[in-house]
Order: structure tokens, then C-alpha cells, then sequence
């Protein structure tokens, strides 16, 4: 059972503590004294309340566990009318960020991600509810659509919400009887394919084209099969857009089909959380298998994840270099397309093309190294925009369907790329119009100067719950990190920091515990719950232009690299995201802009 106690206004009077104190153990076995005297307290006050209601036509449940939902339960849920009401109960009457944004994500999980609230078009808000308040206050901040309000208060709203006198909208049968289906996570959704679980039908994949992406590749896939002709298919997306999940989904659903990456830690953590090291391999393992003993793997599908990131041929030679197979003046798109072509009568190449994410040396050549690839091989190349790119391709097929145009992985924040394109570009007048917008959608940004204050929020917005909190920051100067960066991991070591550090809550390297920071390095393609981003004195705002300092070594334009850190930084957090500015002259100027321009809000 997935909830305490639920019942009707008449049976809520009925009821006796004992009872309902059962009916709540039940469900939250380890519940503590602190939480039974919070229930009884609850209890007492909502009883005296809707005394006061006694033939309303509503429904509370008390303790609903969102499923998939991080071990999470909303205090009460009240059905009211047309009316879903997250109700949260404080004992005090001063009100956290922390217990604000943890009601406004309750209110954004039921309304986007329950099958019954979205067929009864249910509306869905939240009360902060503070117990002991013996005045009438209720107080609405409309853009998040949360009240704080005291008991009097709260029968001030009930009373707004009856019209008439018959039964709810959404009955308690209905909401129980419902799915609760989040968007799901890289980990989660890529367990739900070897599952071959279909993605939950939640509102933001409606909202986005992912799924007439995923028919155009299927598409092409056949075609080539019936036709034998090679084919080079390049997927655009913003960040979190789902471009992993989609090459993942079209690894598993055809035969002869490999998942590439040449990130470390994905296909790592992805390995771990499979238990399985075939479903995702890594890139420098497969194309040394051809490059070094000259076997041409046997895939006629080969997804290349993050394309645009691929290495030219001056970085694979200096990775060859330490090995004994010697300079080749090949780049990672030579080698793929090589195999993809070579002895087979079809292939398709899946390149996934991340927009400005390029971090590493020797990633800077982007997509005009598959121009060189697909020379004289007869390819067909499919892009968004090729005409002035692939010369070198036997057709040229400009397809509208082949950019995942929706972040999914900041929930309803749909703008939240738009809004960190615009401000990691210097464009701070276009990112203010979206900065307020993000609370409204449920995703909140959030500043502070304090890294203490930030770190006791996420204390105490994911407490005895399985969400993921963690620190991250660009490399460079991380011994001037207030935060230590995560260990290397000792040879042979499993599992490896990495893995610990998002698969393993009982570890000292657990992102939650806050004791270590990762680099972009280390959270590119995966990512947290709540992030907390540590900015520096790298990457900085002087005259109203982005400055920089600190940068990688051996790479032809390295801010732009710096830039693109803090892009993939600031596109981690799934619900949001602080960022810490510690107080140094040289960031007064960033702080300003943040604040005052674009009007983040201060913790």
C-alpha cells in the first residue's frame, strides 16, 4: 500500500487517533517519535478544521508515496472539487526555501506525472500549512502557486474552493488507482529499456518531438537494410534533450547495433547500473580493437555518442603513441566510418551531437571531421542543416526531424536552455526573460555567496529520500576549491569513485554527502537531482562581457572550452540548481549581473 490513511471529511471525524496513527505505521515503519508527534498534532488541528465542513463533499490522504518518486511522501493530499491540494504541515511558523521548493516540487509531480490528475485535468496547488499560526493568515506567491497558511487560513481556502455541493472531480479511488510515471533519469531510463519498459507518457515527451525523431531513424534504418546503402544520421538536441536515451533505446531495439561513448564515467556508472558491459561500450576500447588487432567489429549500427566532441587525428595519434600500433592520422569519425563501411552491404551511423559541449583538447574540430570521414565511401548523409557541410557526402537529405527541440531533464523547465544558452553567451537582457518563468515550471535557480547556506538547503530538501544532491564545478585551480574535487580512482579499484559517487548512498564518495565535487569532466551526460554549482574566478563577467583565466592546455580555442564547462555544469540539475559565488572582488560583477540584471533570487 502506497499511503497511510484516505478517507472521506465525514470518515476523517470519525476516525480515532489510535487508528490513524496505525494506519500511518503501517506504511512509514521506522517512523520516529518527532514524525508521531507531528501526526498527532496534524491530526488534532485538521480535525478541528473541518469540524467546521463537516458534509463537504472532499477527501484527504494522508502519507501518498510518489512511486519512482525518490521514497518521497507528501504530507496530505486533499480532493476538493476540481481541486488537488498538496498540503504540507509545519509545526513552526517560519517557512524554509528548502520546505518551499519541496512543495512546489510535489505540486509540479502530480500535476505533469500522475496518469489520473492529468485525465480529470485536475488543478493542483500547495499549502504550506503552519500548525501552530493561531492567526487567519493565507498568504499565494502566484508564480510557484503555493499558499502559506495557518489552519484558519486554510478553511478560508477550502471555502473558496466550494462551489457547489457534490463530489470531487477526482475521486480517491481514481487517484489510487493511478499511475505515478516521473520523467525518468539517464539510470532510470536506461534500466526501463533492458526491461523493455516504454518511457512514461509524461508531458514534457508530449511537449517535445522526441518520438517523431525516434520514428525518422527507424526509418532510415530500414531503408538502408532493404536498399544496402551506408547512411551517416546526425541527432541535434539541447542539453538533456534525451539524445542519450534515444541512441540507448536504438541500441537495444535493433540487432547488430552498438551504444559508443567516449565518456569514462558514463559508461561506467551506466555499467554498473546494468550490470552489464555490453549494452554500452567504450569508444577507445572498440576502435582500438580495430586500429590495434586490425578486426573489423561486426555492428551494422553504430551509435556515436556526443559526435561533436569526436577527436581529430593529432589526438588519437598522441593517445596511439602510448601504445605499440603507431601513428595512423586517422580521427575517431576515419575510424567509425571505416568500419561502418568496410566489408558490410549496409550500415548506419548514428552520430548524437551535443550543442556546445565540447571540453576536451583535441574535441574542437567538431562536425567537419565526419565531412572528411564520409569522403569516397558513398555515403548518405542526414542532418538538419547540410548543405555546407558534408560536400563529401553522395546525397545530401535534409531532414526537419533529427533535433530533439525539449529539455526533459529539468521536468517542466522548459525554457531552462534557453535561459542558460542566452546568459553563458553574454546575451543578459534575453535570459532575463526567461529567468521568470523557472519557478513558475517548478524548476528552481537559485544564488547565494554562502556555500554553507546552500549546503544545509539540500540537507534539508532531500532528507530520508533517494534523490541525488552533489557538487560540481569547471576544472581548473581546483585546489582553490572550497569543495575537494572526487579522487582518482586506484587501479583496479570497483567499484570505481565515480560509481560511488552516484550508485552507492552507503559511500564516503556519495554525490549526497557533499564531501567531494565533480568536474564537467566527471557529470557530462549524467546528472543530480539538485545541484549545487561552485562558480570561480575562471570563467567572470568584467565591462558586461564574459572573461576567463585558468584555461586547458593544448586546445585551439580555449575559452570557449571554459565556456562550454560551465554550460554543461548549469545543465545537471533535474530539479535545480544553486550557484555559489564565492566573495572575491574579481566576481562582484557576476554577482551583480546575476542578481540584479537577470534577478536570480538569493538563498
Amino acid at each position: 500500500m502506497n499511503y497511510g490513511w484516505s478517507g472521506s471529511i465525514q470518515e476523517f471525524l470519525e476516525v480515532s487517533l489510535d487508528s490513524f496513527l496505525q494506519s500511518l505505521q503501517r506504511t512509514t515503519h521506522d517512523a520516529s517519535t518527532s514524525q508521531i508527534k507531528a501526526w498527532t498534532d496534524s491530526f488534532h488541528k485538521l480535525q478541528k478544521l473541518f469540524s467546521t465542513f463537516p458534509h463537504v463533499n472532499a477527501s484527504l490522504i494522508f502519507e501518498y508515496q510518489l512511486i519512482r518518486g525518490g521514497g518521497r511522501r507528501p504530507d496530505i493530499i486533499l480532493l476538493i472539487e476540481n481541486h488537488l491540494i498538496v498540503i504540507e504541515c509545519k509545526s513552526y511558523n517560519a517557512v524554509s526555501q528548502a520546505e518551499f521548493i519541496q512543495t512546489s516540487l510535489y505540486v509540479r509531480d502530480l500535476a505533469n506525472y500522475h496518469s489520473e490528475v492529468l485525465a480529470h485535468e485536475a488543478n493542483v496547488s500547495g499549502i504550506l500549512l503552519l500548525t501552530g499560526d493561531t492567526s487567519d493568515r493565507v498568504t499565494r506567491d502566484p508564480s510557484h502557486n503555493i499558499f502559506i497558511a495557518s489552519p484558519i487560513g486554510l478553511a478560508r481556502v477550502i471555502q473558496k474552493a466550494i462551489k457547489e455541493n457534490h463530489h470531487p472531480v477526482l475521486s480517491v479511488s481514481d487517484f489510487l488507482s493511478g499511475q505515478y510515471q516521473p520523467s525518468p533519469s539517464v539510470l532510470e531510463a536506461a534500466r526501463s529499456i533492458m526491461k523493455n519498459e516504454e518511457l512514461p507518457r509524461v508531458r514534457a515527451l508530449h511537449s517535445s518531438n522526441f518520438e517523431s525523431v525516434h520514428e525518422t531513424i527507424q526509418s532510415i534504418i530500414h531503408h538502408a537494410q532493404t536498399y544496402h546503402e551506408h547512411h551517416l544520421v546526425l541527432v541535434t538536441g539541447v542539453p538533456g534533450a534525451g539524445k542519450t536515451y534515444l541512441g540507448m533505446l536504438v541500441a537495444h531495439e535493433f540487432d547488430n547495433a552498438v551504444y559508443l561513448t567516449g565518456n569514462g564515467p558514463l559508461v561506467e556508472v551506466l555499467q554498473d547500473t546494468l550490470q552489464n558491459e555490453t549494452f554500452v561500450q567504450s569508444l577507445y576500447n572498440y576502435k582500438m580493437e580495430y586500429l590495434k588487432h586490425e578486426r573489423t567489429p561486426h555492428e551494422h549500427i553504430i551509435i556515436f555518442d556526443e559526435a561533436q566532441r569526436a577527436w581529430d587525428a593529432n589526438k588519437v595519434d598522441a593517445s596511439l603513441e602510448r601504445t605499440a600500433v603507431g601513428r595512423r592520422q586517422l580521427s575517431e569519425p576515419d575510424i567509425i566510418m571505416n568500419i561502418a563501411t568496410q566489408n558490410k552491404r549496409w550500415s548506419v551511423t548514428i552520430g548524437l551531437v551535443g550543442e556546445g559541449q565540447e571540453i576536451y583538447s583535441g574535441e574542437e574540430g567538431g562536425l567537419p571531421l565526419w565531412n572528411q570521414a564520409v569522403k569516397d565511401k558513398n555515403v548518405i548523409v542526414h542532418y538538419k542543416d547540410p548543405a555546407s557541410l558534408f560536400q563529401h557526402a553522395t546525397h545530401i537529405s535534409k531532414e526537419d526531424n533529427l533535433h530533439l527541440n525539449t529539455s526533459l531533464r529539468s521536468h517542466t523547465a522548459l525554457n531552462y536552455s534557453n535561459f542558460v544558452s542566452n546568459l553563458i553567451e553574454g546575451n543578459f537582457l534575453e535570459a532575463l526573460t526567461f529567468t521568470q518563468e523557472l519557478d513558475a515550471s517548478h524548476f528552481h535557480l537559485r544564488i547565494t555567496r554562502d556555500l554553507d547556506k546552500a549546503i544545509s538547503m539540500i540537507n534539508n530538501l532531500y532528507t530520508d529520500d533517494f534523490k541525488t544532491a552533489g557538487v560540481v564545478y569547471a576544472s581548473g585551480r581546483d585546489y582553490q576549491k572550497q569543495v575537494p574535487v572526487l579522487p582518482w580512482s586506484l587501479r583496479y579499484e570497483k567499484p570505481s569513485k565515480i560509481v560511488q559517487f552516484y550508485n552507492k548512498p552507503d559511500s564516503e564518495y556519495h554525490c549526497k554527502t557533499l564531501n567531494y565535487a565533480i568536474t564537467e569532466f566527471q557529470s557530462q551526460g549524467l546528472e543530480l537531482d539538485f545541484a549545487i554549482l561552485h562558480w570561480d574566478d575562471d570563467f567572470y563577467i568584467k565591462d558586461g562581457e564574459w572573461r576567463g583565466q585558468h584555461f586547458q592546455k593544448n586546445v585551439e580555442n580555449p575559452f570557449q572550452i571554459k565556456r562550454n564547462a560551465y554550460r554543461v555544469n548549469l545543465t545537471r540539475g533535474r530539479d535545480g540548481i544553486i550557484v555559489y559565488i564565492p566573495s572575491k572582488s574579481i566576481l562582484d560583477e557576476t554577482w551583480y549581473t546575476l542578481t540584479k540584471t537577470l534577478q536570480i533570487p538569493e538563498l
